[in-house]
């Protein structure tokens, strides 16, 4: 299986660094954005944690029904004063609670079903593989927008 431990190890890892960049953060600086059109720490931090519980349930159907189309996320959907006002402490824990599920889950797939093609209407092939590497990528993402955030200091 094509990189299979190497995307479950930064699935499983990942939640660490976020929480280490987070741990840096102090209240005063976490609702802070750099431009007004760009997220606040706390922004990222509460879209991870949306995102987390959103993979899951995604994973599972993924898993029951295989032949049901993916609905897609669109996070333009999102209410953007709920990410605004989240809970810190509340959105890093379901963050990596919800991670470890995800892991968990995956762990348990066998070579074929991680393969196995899911239909998506934003995607020429969809699997879970796909949608595994894509959540270890999207982690990174917003990790590099989180240490923007911090190395930017009070500028």
């Amino acid at each position: 299986m094509p990189a299979f431990n190497a995307i479950i190890n930064a699935l499983e890892l990942n939640p660490s660094i976020i929480v280490d960049l987070a741990e840096e953060f102090s209240p005063s600086r976490r609702h802070r954005r750099l431009h007004p059109d760009k997220w606040s720490a706390l922004e990222h931090i509460a879209h991870l944690a949306r995102v987390g519980s959103m993979l899951n349930v995604r994973l599972k159907q993924m898993l029951k029904h295989p032949d049901r189309a993916v609905v897609p996320y669109d996070p333009d959907r999102d209410d953007p004063e709920g990410l605004k006002t989240a809970d810190w402490n509340e959105s890093l824990s379901r963050y990596q609670w919800d991670r470890a599920e995800f892991v968990g889950i995956l762990r348990e797939v066998d070579p074929p079903t991680w393969e196995r093609p899911v239909p998506h209407p934003e995607y020429v092939r969809y699997s879970i593989r796909l949608m595994a590497r894509h959540a270890a990528l999207h982690d990174l993402s917003h990790g590099y927008r989180i240490e923007e955030l911090l190395s930017a200091g009070d500028a």
